[in-house]
């Protein structure tokens, strides 16, 4: 629950109502530059990405460009990029029988150690546990329904 701004005002910590913020100082990424950095992003998520790379191809210097994409999403662009990153690594967890060590390099993180720490700080598991939870639902769920089975094995006991 956030105090009325005026009582924060007088106090001085933050500016009074009847205080003019410039625009400069409240103003995201536009959208055709919120639109660049993801298509940026969708390419060379897999290798390094610095903030300067970021801020370069929307024309804006690293600090601004920081600024910037922090008012426009409510992340850092590291924190945003870390979190593509998670994602991207949770669909390969599910979708294919790579290494983590694989994963972490096609996620353009430096190794798997590295992998395993942010998708514990991100997710709350790691990705070993994450990746056996998740595989594992669909085989608890039927489990319990004795029409669903196998290739011809559950089709026996359905037309039987």
């Amino acid at each position: 629950m956030q105090p009325d701004a005026g009582s924060i005002g007088q106090s001085g910590l933050l500016p009074s109502a009847n205080t003019r913020v410039s625009y400069r100082d409240r103003a995201g990424l536009c959208d055709w530059q919120f639109k660049r950095v993801m298509a940026y992003l969708s390419i060379r998520i897999d290798s390094a990405v610095r903030v300067s790379d970021l801020a370069a191809e929307v024309k804006l210097s690293p600090s601004h460009f920081a600024r910037a994409f922090t008012i426009r999403l409510g992340l850092s662009p590291y924190s945003f990029i870390m979190k593509l990153r998670i994602e991207r690594a949770s669909a390969l967890l599910l979708n294919s029988d790579k290494s983590l060590a694989e994963i972490a390099f096609n996620c353009g993180l430096s190794d798997q150690a590295h992998f395993s720490r942010l998708f514990r700080r991100f997710v709350g598991m790691t990705p070993t546990e994450w990746r056996r939870q998740h595989l594992s639902r669909p085989a608890r769920l039927s489990s319990g329904n004795d029409n669903i089975g196998d290739g011809a094995q559950g089709r026996r006991r359905i037309s039987a």
